[in-house]
């Protein structure tokens, strides 16, 4: 289950199931993307960790 959690200072931070994390090799700092789509969101790996550009 993906949970939805507002912060302190009023951001939203997305938090996914952990075996989900480490199937598709998701880590801390990642950046990830969103696109809309009819039924819902996608989400692209952007940036992953370590990465200079």
């Amino acid at each position: 289950m993906v949970k939805i959690q507002k912060l302190p200072s009023g951001q939203l931070v997305i938090t996914i199931p952990k075996l989900i994390a480490e199937y598709e090799g998701i880590k801390k700092g990642m950046e990830m993307e969103f696109k809309k789509h009819n039924e819902g969101f996608i989400l692209k790996i952007t940036k992953k960790k370590g990465d200079q550009n």
